[in-house]
């Protein structure tokens, strides 16, 4: 009796059961793919925001240094020997602090252009890997400049050089392709080419035949280094902020970033920071990524127009009559002018994940209040859109604040 009395489940039950299981799993392994998908997508964001803050943050130290021992405007710089500038090859002939030119077209990605988004690209120079002026002990010219340099300067002890590693430390400041400033007694200054160094107990720094050094050999030349010991050098980079693609066969370390599909890898553009020779072309091992994701990077100026007149705003086309035309550099309006760039980056997350724009930030409103763009490869009204970080700040030319030739 007490046997025929125990209840069990019924296979009817049992099956019911597992079907009700079933649907409970689903829907929760349904809201755990999508908050997991959420998070990711959260996280991503987050990501390419604190990347961009970093970028801009080195972006900003680098616009803030421009003209450090180097020359706001080559062309009319009045320290200058002004007859050599002539002769100096094409990035050393149009030094200047800050030279802001458009990104070329066929460099731009299919979101740029559909969008309506015309980057810039900014070169800047200055001293930015010592802060120092260094001795030059001896100046000869017998074919190739040669300067011998002092090794109880300042400037040697603070790259640490000894003897026995002489070559390696100068190495890391005077590189090939580098410009050299010559600073001599009177106060004049000229431009030569590093081509090598060497170190030992008579640290040299050998340049190019061409462009050559001036010497002054009487009380009649102006201008001109007497090459005995009163001279100083420093080295002056120049550097080049761009937006561009790393997806290329000859940058392995960088292709492997770029997979294609519905992720919208293959239109990427990064931020990308590179140190460039005196006559234009990039030093081979110096281009770094800055911000991945980088859809716009723009300017404006502050520039001074005068004694007693208050700095004015430069926008579009007065950004290129100041900053970005290499012929006008002798012009009443040139680079020396410049007190402080307004600059703005905008970065936009990995992947589409909105299906509306907003009224801010399309191609009309594009420049530091960009919010999204579109990811239609053809249409800028078109979803879907990604999100878009926009970093901007002024930043002062400190260098050049007396320039006001």
């Amino acid at each position: 009796m007490k046997r025929a009395q125990v209840r069990a489940f019924t296979l009817v039950e049992l099956m019911v059961a597992m079907v009700a299981a079933m649907f409970v799993a689903t829907s929760v392994f349904a809201l755990a793919k999508h908050a997991s998908a959420f998070a990711m997508r959260q996280s991503r964001v987050a990501d390419a925001t604190l990347q961009s803050v970093m970028g801009f943050e080195r972006l900003q130290a680098d616009i803030a240094r421009a003209g450090f021992l180097s020359s706001p405007n080559v062309v009319r710089d009045p320290a200058i020997c002004r007859n050599l500038t002539a002769l100096y090859p094409t990035q050393l002939a149009r030094l200047s602090s800050v030279f802001i030119q458009p990104v070329p077209a066929g460099q731009l990605s299919t979101e740029s252009t559909v969008n309506g988004l015309a980057p810039s690209r900014i070169v800047l120079s200055g001293s930015y890997d010592s802060a120092d002026l260094f001795v030059a002990r001896q100046i000869n010219q017998a074919g190739n400049p040669v300067v011998t340099l002092s090794r109880t300067s300042l400037g040697m002890a603070n790259i640490g050089y000894t003897p026995a590693t002489g070559e390696t430390d100068l190495g890391k400041v005077f590189k090939p392709g580098r410009a050299l400033r010559i600073l001599d007694d009177a106060g004049g200054v000229q431009f030569g080419e590093i081509q090598s160094v060497a170190g030992g107990a008579n640290p040299t720094i050998t340049l190019t035949a061409n462009p050559a050094i001036q010497f002054r050999g009487g009380s009649t030349q102006q201008c001109g280094v007497r090459g005995h010991g009163n001279d100083f050098v420093n080295v002056v980079n120049i550097i080049r902020y761009d937006i561009m693609s790393l997806n290329d066969v000859t940058l392995p370390g960088y292709a492997a970033m770029y997979r294609g599909g519905p992720s919208y890898e293959s239109t990427r553009r990064e931020l990308v920071r590179e140190e460039l020779d005196v006559r234009g072309a990039p030093i081979a091992g110096t281009r770094e990524l800055i911000a991945e994701y980088a859809v716009d990077l723009g300017f404006s100026l502050l520039v001074a127009q005068g004694a007693g007149v208050g700095l004015s705003r430069q926008t579009g086309a007065g950004v290129a009559n100041f900053a970005g035309d290499p012929t006008g550099l002798g012009a009443g309006n040139g680079p020396q002018l410049i007190r402080a760039v307004n600059a703005w980056l905008s970065v936009r997350s990995q992947e589409a994940d909105r299906n509306s724009t907003l009224a801010v930030g399309r191609a009309a409103g594009a420049g530091p209040n960009l919010l999204r763009v579109s990811m239609d490869p053809t249409n800028a009204t078109a979803g879907p859109y990604a999100r878009v970080r926009t970093l901007q700040a002024t930043i002062p030319l400190n260098n050049q604040m007396r320039a006001t030739w």
